[in-house]
């Protein structure tokens, strides 16, 4: 098929339909989508809370635990324990088909029903807060992330060791406050750098060590500002910087900002990619409108298509071998063919479902671990559930609902708590507006700091040898 201009039936914009896109539609079986894709990612990013966090008791221990869902929320939440104990089974919560309610409306009765999990990762010991996270080890509140070590304060790192505030990483190691960098070693405040290591306030550099304060360099060592320096004249101006000082970080930010406004920038961080498109994309084969993407093949729309994703279209988190992932977010860890899930992990053939893990032909499912043929939480015969399966479809289809991702009241969190609202902002009339939720309750610890900033060290070398930051509450400035 040829490309189609169509009116988005939300925002009422225009957007195109390319004929790829048709041709992913026909082999996965469903409509052309109705939306545009920057709405359809602002649906789905709506069910997704990585980081607003609170105290609330364990719904069957009753002990108090970080949970992403807030105190008043009307559901049934489980911390980590109880929620993966052999001690439930989520097909207790199943019920059958009604024909003659719509599907979706049935589906949104099971997600209230069934209980939901604090927070969410699997096998990552020492790993107890973290969310949205797989195969980590000793991290703290690190969120979509998997097999990383000693992290702390990350935001989708992978395959990385010993960071502290960092995003976007792959294979870094022993770095503070890097950026989109790849295959990186000790490195601070630096972004878009690939093969770097010791080195100080980088922006997109290849293969330098010993840099600081520089920009689009090559396999350079011992530069300052893109100035070639000898080894000991390097460390003597290093120094001088007084870079272990709070101050001294603070006025060489400014200095290397204005320096960043004197070079040239690429358009995009394309590296390594053939016929691809976006943003922040290395090692990809056909991956179109696609950002943090690489090692990924046949993508679109896609944010966060990583280690093996491939005919993931319309995506937010598809990775470690995900394939013909449609509408879906949080998808992965050997997963095929969604439609329409979240956070459904090592499950195929899965439609409109939640938090179901290694699980095979399940719509419209919640919690379920291990099981196969099941619609709403109730397991069938594989001839009966194909049959039911078919049958629910069509229906879907003629409704005009099959592929679009879930209402937006469905959601289980309010607006201003998901992703959705930091790349799509509302005030809470618009969002109510347009049917989504709103979450009034204050989050965070407020007026129980232990530390005076006034009073703190300009150095972290001038602390008491006894100073333990894990027993400290600090203030944050902004």
């Amino acid at each position: 098929m040829q490309n189609e201009t169509r009116q988005c039936q939300n925002c009422k914009q225009n957007f195109v339909i390319e004929s790829d896109d048709f041709a992913f539609y026909e082999k996965i079986k469903v409509p052309p989508p109705t939306w545009c894709p920057e709405c359809r990612a602002r649906l789905r990013l709506s069910f997704r809370n990585e980081r607003a966090f609170y105290k609330r008791p364990c719904d069957k221990c009753k002990q108090d635990k970080v949970s992403m869902y807030s105190p008043n929320k009307p559901y049934t939440v489980w911390c980590y324990d109880c929620w993966f104990s052999d001690n439930w089974n989520a097909l207790d919560y199943g019920r059958p088909y009604d024909h003659n309610r719509p599907f979706l409306e049935q589906l949104n009765d099971l997600l209230k029903a069934v209980p939901k999990i604090s927070l969410i990762y699997v096998r990552s010991p020492g790993s107890n807060y973290t969310n949205i996270s797989a195969d980590n080890k000793n991290c703290y509140m690190i969120v979509e992330s998997s097999d990383n070590e000693n992290c702390i304060n990350c935001y989708w790192i992978q395959l990385s060791k010993d960071l502290v505030d960092c995003s976007f990483t792959n294979k870094v190691e022993l770095s503070y406050e890097a950026d989109d960098c790849y295959d990186c070693h000790n490195l601070r405040f630096s972004k878009g750098c690939h093969s770097c290591l010791d080195s100080l306030f980088l922006l997109d550099c290849r293969g330098c060590t010993n840099c600081l304060g520089c920009v689009n360099l090559r396999q350079q060592q011992y530069h300052i500002f893109n100035e070639p320096y000898l080894k000991e004249e390097y460390k003597k101006k290093l120094e001088s910087f007084k870079l272990n000082t709070h101050s001294g970080i603070e006025n060489f930010k400014k200095e290397f900002a204005k320096f960043i406004l004197k070079n040239p920038r690429k358009y995009a961080e394309i590296v390594q990619a053939t016929n691809s498109t976006g943003n922040y994309i290395k090692n990809a084969k056909n991956c179109q409108s696609c950002f943090h993407c690489y090692d990924s093949e046949d993508c679109r729309y896609g944010v966060h298509t990583w280690r093996g994703a491939k005919d993931c279209l319309d995506v937010d988190t598809a990775g470690r071998s995900a394939e013909l992932i449609y509408n879906s977010i949080n998808a992965g860890i050997e997963t095929s063919r969604h439609i329409a899930t979240n956070l459904c992990w090592s499950s195929t053939f899965a439609d409109y479902s939640t938090y179901c893990f290694n699980c095979n032909h399940v719509l419209g499912c919640m919690g379920l671990r291990k099981k196969d043929y099941c619609i709403l939480n109730k397991q069938y015969d594989k001839e009966t559930y194909e049959k039911l399966s078919v049958e629910i479809i069509s229906l879907m289809t003629e409704r005009g609902e099959w592929g679009d991702f879930l209402l937006p009241n469905m959601s289980a969190f309010g607006y201003n708590e998901t992703a959705a609202h930091e790349q799509f902002s509302l005030s809470k009339e618009e969002a109510l507006a347009q049917g989504f939720k709103w979450e009034d309750t204050p989050r965070g610890t407020y007026g129980k700091e232990t530390i005076d900033w006034k009073i703190f060290p300009d150095s972290i070398n001038d602390l008491p040898e006894n100073f333990d930051a894990g027993k400290e509450v600090f203030i944050c400035f902004e």
